[in-house]
């Protein structure tokens, strides 16, 4: 898979704020995260009409979390900007059940994952560089998926 610039400037974006916790205008984000001020309106914009951020305007405008970052999770970044991950036709209504069954417990695992991330985690990643509690996420949807009935 492959993500688009716009959804990794989209994550930077949620990022900052949640980590700032202030109202941050557009020329503030474009010069802290190095993207253009209008690609940062754009992409705020999208979030914004998401219900993830708000806008302030007048002379100390500019954007804010909507939301606690505990409820915004990579999923619905990633999903807003590009769109939700579907398995093509092809496969769909292919023969073989078991790449149907393999690439539909891979789509479930991603999107399960990319639910649990979410940017409280992300802010408060450790100097590792690693998402707190993380692995375990991973390891506990793997039981999960090795539980069912094949």
């Amino acid at each position: 898979m492959r993500l688009n610039v716009s959804t990794c400037y989209g994550m930077q974006i949620i990022l900052f704020l949640a980590r700032n916790k202030k109202v941050i205008s557009s020329s503030d984000l474009s010069k802290s995260l190095q993207i253009s001020q209008r690609y940062v309106i754009q992409i705020a914009g999208r979030l914004r009409d998401a219900s993830l951020i708000e806008t302030r305007t007048g002379v100390s405008g500019g954007y804010s979390l909507s939301k606690e970052p505990s409820t915004i999770s990579v999923y619905d970044i990633v999903s807003l900007l590009e769109g939700e991950m579907c398995i093509p036709e092809c496969v769909s209504k292919c023969s073989n059940d078991r790449l149907q069954s393999a690439l539909s417990v891979i789509k479930e695992c991603l999107d399960t994952h990319l639910k649990e991330v979410t940017f409280d985690k992300i802010a408060d990643m450790d100097t590792t560089g690693r998402v707190s509690d993380l692995s375990s996420i991973v390891e506990t949807h793997l039981d999960t998926v090795g539980k069912k009935e094949p």
